[in-house]
């Protein structure tokens, strides 16, 4: 049988009806809703209009949830909550709900990098920064709410405020939907520069990373300065977990560009782990597709 599975972001949620051979049968998306009854009508609209079967429900949330009571409780980018018991026909042992960071990294370690790795972390980057841990082969969770890596202090930039009330967190400073604002920025400053052209035709903000393009100087600055901030990221982390592997996923990586090879060289110049390598770096092996896999295993693992 088949899983409806929900991957939620703060813009867009993308959904996948999805069979127990991780076979995506069809997918979509709408707008990010902005309240609780316009979410559960979109989730509602889908099922009815689904040209396949669906056994269950499964949701993947940018925030916190409560899984044992189907709720999502708060996100900086979905600031609202959300009782998915309200859901039509409502089934208790039918539907499952995680956060969408930790549900990516599962499925991403589980699937294709158990066999050569124990200590996993995986970042998402989209309109927030998703995050999930895998120590020792399990997935992290503290308390219950641990990977949320998008909100770990990285900057200097004081005055870039983040939608969770801090200064200086690595979202703030980093989202995909960060590099589209400054990207934005710059176009209005550059009209007629390289990196604005490319950025018309194409639209997101990865094009950023992308080395072929003649950069003037101010865009160079703007570039690195991302690049920095998510090394300082990157390299926080890896003290305190001491990981082997970064997965990065989210919007981003369907055109991520030179977006490893320029942490890469960033981290060469920048730092040195004397008696330790630094973990290996990779998009992504499903590219945007991680968190409805992620969310449909769920589900299939429970099986």
């Amino acid at each position: 049988m088949n899983c409806l599975a929900l991957d939620v972001g703060g813009t867009s949620v993308k959904y996948g009806i999805v069979d127990e051979n991780f076979n995506i049968l069809h997918n979509g998306n709408f707008s990010t809703p902005s309240n609780e009854p316009l979410f559960l009508d979109n989730i509602n609209n889908v099922v009815k209009e689904a040209q396949f079967d669906i056994e269950a429900i499964s949701v993947a949330m940018p925030g916190f949830v409560n899984s044992q009571n189907s709720e999502y409780l708060y996100g900086t980018n979905i600031p609202f909550s959300i009782d998915f018991k309200k859901l039509q026909n409502f089934n208790k042992n039918k539907f499952f709900l995680d956060n969408d960071g930790n549900v990516a990294a599962y499925y991403e370690y589980s699937t294709y990098f158990s066999s050569k790795y124990r200590n996993l972390i995986m970042l998402t980057f989209g309109t927030g920064i998703g995050g999930g841990i895998i120590s020792d082969g399990k997935l992290l969770r503290g308390q219950g709410s641990a990977g949320e890596l998008g909100h770990i202090l990285t900057s200097s930039q004081k005055d870039i405020k983040c939608n969770c009330g801090k200064t200086g967190c690595l979202e703030a400073t980093t989202s995909a939907s960060k590099w589209t604002e400054v990207c934005n920025s710059l176009s209005l400053t550059n009209p007629n520069s390289e990196l604005s052209k490319a950025f018309k035709n194409f639209k997101f903000g990865s094009v950023l990373f992308d080395k072929k393009i003649n950069m003037l100087e101010n865009e160079k600055f703007a570039q690195m300065q991302i690049i920095e901030n998510i090394s300082n990221g990157l390299v926080s982390l890896f003290e305190i977990f001491n990981n082997e592997i970064f997965v990065i996923g989210g919007s981003m990586a369907s055109q991520p560009f030179d977006f490893i090879s320029l942490i890469e060289e960033d981290l060469e110049k920048r730092f040195t782990f004397p008696s330790r390598n630094f973990p290996k770096l990779t998009i992504s092996t499903q590219k945007g597709n991680s968190g409805i896999l992620g969310a449909a295993s769920l589900y299939f693992n429970e099986k």
